[in-house]
């Protein structure tokens, strides 16, 4: 009867105990309702971009999250890698690189978690990139002519994508109050489409002719292509002979991508 007693008397103490330890609640420490977490994307300098987002918890599970990232005029980042990958007609050190974008995000919360644990996400991401600068050094000849001609090419224009992705991450929350925020997207992929507008002039010491226009038309389509993800035909690029003029006029091309972050944040 003792030994009855003694392990009743166990039950209702950690009972009691359960009950004064309740489950984690967005509005647990939180200095408004802890449903709103702002962070900045600390891996996104180490590519000279600067990335920040809000997410806002919507129920057990399921937030809503809205990000923004921008480059300013500049260099483009890991320029010696791209150039081995790419070749060495074209010049990508005097490149120049703006860029914005923003990304907004559902995120589902496979734990049931209000902000916190392993989640899958389904995404919509808009780039907009303004490029000057972009130069070639370019060898082209007459069909069946053994000797070439150096012509050079200098380029500017913009290129704006739309694309859907889906990925998986984690977020942890640490502190005494659960406020401080790590988030880990650790991996996202999106495809869609982009469009390309390009123009410029090109130089060469003495004029082309008809099929060295041609030659140069394909060898700019190629070098543009080596771009990552970006697909053009020879088709798609303007020649006048007359003004030494390039253009491309808003072509379309497919476009792909992938996306990894690591986030610091605070829930308020």
């Amino acid at each position: 009867m003792k030994k009855i007693s003694t392990l009743m008397l166990g039950l209702a103490l950690s009972g009691t105990l359960a009950a004064q330890t309740p489950q984690f609640t967005p509005d647990h420490g939180a200095l408004l309702d802890g449903k709103t977490i702002v962070k900045a994307n600390i891996t996104s300098p180490a590519l000279k971009t600067y990335s920040f987002s809000a997410e806002r918890i919507l129920s057990k599970g399921l937030s809503f999250q809205l990000g923004i990232s921008t480059m300013p005029k500049t260099a483009l980042p890991l320029v010696s890698t791209l150039e081995k990958a790419v070749g060495g007609e074209t010049n990508l050190g005097a490149l120049r690189l703006k860029s914005f974008d923003f990304t907004p995000e559902v995120r589902w919360y496979t734990g049931g978690g209000y902000g916190h644990g392993f989640y899958l996400m389904a995404y919509y991401r808009y780039q907009s990139y303004n490029l000057s600068g972009y130069t070639f050094n370019l060898d082209v000849r007459d069909n069946g002519s053994a000797t070439t001609k150096p012509v050079g090419v200098v380029l500017s224009g913009d290129f704006k994508t739309n694309s859907f992705g889906i990925g998986l991450g984690a977020q942890w929350l640490f502190g005494r109050n659960k406020n401080i925020v790590l988030d880990w997207n650790i991996l996202g992929l999106h495809a869609g489409r982009g469009k390309m507008t390009l123009s410029g002039d090109y130089s060469s010491a003495t004029a082309l002719t008809d099929k060295e226009l041609e030659d140069l038309r394909y060898e700019l389509s190629d070098n543009i292509s080596d771009l990552p993800s970006v697909k053009l035909g020879a088709q798609d690029i303007n020649l006048d002979k007359a003004a030494k003029k390039v253009s491309l006029n808003s072509v379309s091309t497919p476009w792909a991508w992938i996306r990894a972050s690591v986030s610091l944040g605070f829930r308020f």
